[in-house]
């Protein structure tokens, strides 16, 4: 089953951008301005799809509102698990040596990424 994190598109994904960086209740002229390279019309059918799928709301007031019902995180984590699946056959430990072999890391990576795992295990 798809969650609503997996069904946004790259075009979507721009426009939960704008309001994730917003911080707050955003209007269509707001977030058309951020995204000077659409234009009103496509902004508009964007926001429309991402209120059906349940990603943003929108709230009546002069003018429509749009506030984000998916977090930045959450989108990130069901891309990023999407694509370990994908490319890395479901393992982040294939992923993150691919990195590594690509010199995608630097030494002050990794030095974060063994804090992180550490710390991670002291937790358990």
């Amino acid at each position: 089953m798809n969650t609503v994190e997996e069904k946004i598109t790259e075009a979507e994904l721009e426009v939960m951008e704008v309001l994730w960086d917003a911080g707050e209740p955003c209007t269509l002229g707001h977030i058309k301005e951020a995204l000077s390279e659409k234009n009103g019309d496509t902004t508009k059918t964007l926001l429309r799809r991402l209120c059906a799928k349940g990603a943003v709301g929108q709230e009546k007031r002069q003018v429509y509102w749009y506030t984000p019902l998916v977090s930045r995180e959450e989108v990130r984590g069901s891309r990023t698990k999407k694509l370990i699946d994908k490319l890395y056959a479901g393992s982040a430990r294939n992923m993150v040596a691919a990195l590594v072999q690509a010199d995608q890391l630097d030494q002050e990576d990794i030095a974060e990424l063994r804090a992180l795992l550490d710390e991670l295990s002291e937790g358990q």
